[in-house]
């Protein structure tokens, strides 16, 4: 699945009510676990890119990531600590 798409998925879980939140933990931990993987290839592309216009948007692309897998995750955290 690429980038965009599991970006999505992060979002729809966001905004999904509770209930819809439990039905889909074990689904959006797979989403998480895909992500983490996208973030570390970036970051070794990041140290193997020499032009500095790649190096800027891989780094773009890793802070987005990070920050929708922390949200993420803290969603879930919620989540379980809520049951």
């Amino acid at each position: 699945m690429k980038t965009p798409k599991l970006l999505k998925v992060v979002k729809r879980f966001l905004s999904a009510d509770k209930n819809k939140q439990y039905e889909h933990t074990k689904c959006f931990k797979d989403v998480l676990k895909k992500l983490k993987k996208k973030e570390r290839d970036l970051k070794i592309k990041l140290e193997h890119e020499k032009n500095e216009k790649k190096q800027k948007q891989i780094k773009k692309d890793l802070a987005i990531i990070y920050v929708q897998r922390r949200k993420g995750i803290e969603a879930l955290k919620k989540l379980k600590k809520g049951n």
